[in-house]
Order: structure tokens, then C-alpha cells, then sequence
């Protein structure tokens, strides 16, 4: 029995190559047709009522983001060679150390770290979020939130008209007066200023710390010498009392009586 392909098939490959005869036939007019739209929408696109060029459109949007990372802006000045993201990814910035092998990133999730111990079973975490654990306690009613919430509470005294935080920013208060040029701000950070004397106090007490040591070991010795000295001189004392005409020590009793007999005498003159 002889195969014959089923008419479908047959059907199929006259449509496809009518097809694509038609499609050879029409190609340029589909291409000018493409070209046509894609230089209208590039006119709508560019004239002044589009998308671009109108108030407010992509042009007036990407001025902002060109002023925002010109040269003498923050976000510039962060982006150019050898700013802020320049020496945050170099590669011994601060991200290559705290990513790197060793770094801080790979000691908090090493085994038995602070991340480890954080999570643990009865961690501190753990202790946190448990019933009656710290957490409970401070959202609890009548606990420290609420009571820093709570209408007239701390936070409502900190805020209030003529309160604690508006006396610290009123012109002339504290917070001007820290910032304020040659304020205290300014004379604890100058160059000479009180930051710089008590680190240079720190340079002083350091160096004088092995001699206090030193000091501090001596005084013992001191001590037992003072004692040796007075139980040497005990035994003279006694020794120059024995001497005959040798000062004798007068009792308190007596110095007393003697006392109260020249009172006694000045009366009666």
C-alpha cells in the first residue's frame, strides 16, 4: 500500500508559499510605511508640545538630574573619581573590608558569632520577643511607651509650645549657641581647642602612668620604713626619760590645774 501525505499538509505548503511571495511583493510599501510612522512619532516626540520638550516633560526631568550630578553638587561630588562611591568600592574601601575574607561581614556570620548567638535557642532574641519578655513590657499598657505617648506624657512636654525642644532650636538657644561661630562647637573641635588639649592630656597621663606605678610600689616599702623608724625611736625616748634632770612630760590633768590656778589668781587682782 502506497503512503500518500494527508491534504492538510499539502494545503499548508501552497498557503505558505503564497504567502510568502505576497509578503516579497509588498515588502518596500510595509517599509516605507514603518519608516513613515517611526519619523512622525520622532516629530511628535521632539516638537514642543511632546513628551520631551513641553513644561514638565523628560527634558525639564532629566535637567533636574543633570544639576543634581553637576561637578559642584553633593551627589556630583560623590560620583566623580575619588569621591564618596569612588572610595566606598575601591578595593581597600570600606565595602572590600567589610566584605573581604577576615572582614567584619564574614566574623558576625561566622559559627558561634554575634549573629549565631543572636538567633540561638533562649538568645537574646529569643528573651526579647518572649511573653512577659522585654518587648511585652515596654508595649504593655501603663508601660514606658504608653507612658511616653500618653496625652500629656513626656513626648507632649518635650514638644509643647515654649517646651524643651523649642527652648533648645528658639534663635539664640542652646542649639545656636553650640553652632554659632566660635560657639562651643567650634572652640571643642578647633585646631588647639579643648578635644585637642584633652587628647594631649592623654598623651601626658600616659607617659607619667609607669612612673605612678612605680610610685605605687614604693609606697609599701615606705610604710614598712616609717614603721621600723618609730619602733627605733620608742626605745631612745624611753632611754633619755631614765637621764637624771630629763624633761618630764606633763600630764593633760595637770596643765589643766595649773591653768585653772592663773584664771583663779587673775580674778582675785
Amino acid at each position: 500500500m502506497a503512503f500518500r501525505r494527508p491534504p492538510d499538509l499539502r494545503t499548508i505548503s501552497r498557503v505558505t508559499l503564497a504567502d510568502t511571495v505576497l509578503a516579497a511583493a509588498t515588502y518596500p510599501v510595509r517599509l516605507a510605511v514603518a519608516v513613515n510612522r517611526t519619523i512622525f512619532a520622532l516629530a511628535e516626540l521632539s516638537s514642543q508640545d511632546g513628551p520631551v520638550l513641553r513644561q514638565g516633560g523628560y527634558g525639564d526631568r532629566l535637567a533636574a538630574v543633570r544639576e543634581l550630578t553637576s561637578p559642584d553638587r553633593p551627589m556630583g561630588q560623590a560620583l566623580a573619581e575619588g569621591g564618596t562611591l569612588d572610595r566606598l568600592f575601591s578595593g581597600d574601601g570600606p565595602l572590600a573590608r567589610l566584605a573581604g575574607r577576615g572582614g567584619a561581614l564574614e566574623r558576625l556570620l561566622a559559627e558561634e558569632g554575634a549573629v549565631e548567638r543572636l538567633l540561638a535557642p533562649d538568645g537574646p532574641l529569643e528573651r526579647l520577643l518572649a511573653p512577659g519578655g522585654a518587648l511585652d513590657q515596654l508595649v504593655t499598657e501603663g508601660g514606658a511607651l504608653d507612658r511616653l505617648l500618653k496625652s500629656d506624657g513626656v513626648l507632649d512636654r518635650l514638644t509643647a509650645p515654649g517646651g524643651l525642644l523649642e527652648s533648645l532650636v528658639a534663635p539664640g538657644g542652646l542649639a545656636d549657641r553650640v553652632l554659632a561661630d566660635d560657639g562651643y562647637a567650634e572652640k571643642l573641635l578647633a585646631s588647639g581647642g579643648t578635644l585637642d588639649q584633652l587628647v594631649a592630656l592623654g598623651g601626658t597621663l600616659e607617659d607619667i602612668r609607669p612612673r605612678l606605678t612605680e610610685l605605687a610600689a614604693l609606697i609599701p616599702s615606705l610604710h614598712d620604713a616609717v614603721d621600723e623608724l618609730g619602733r627605733s625611736v620608742a626605745p631612745l625616748s624611753d632611754l633619755a626619760g631614765r637621764f637624771p634632770g630629763g624633761r618630764k612630760k606633763t600630764s593633760p590633768a595637770s596643765i589643766s590645774q595649773t591653768r585653772r590656778a592663773e584664771i583663779g589668781t587673775g580674778d582675785a587682782r
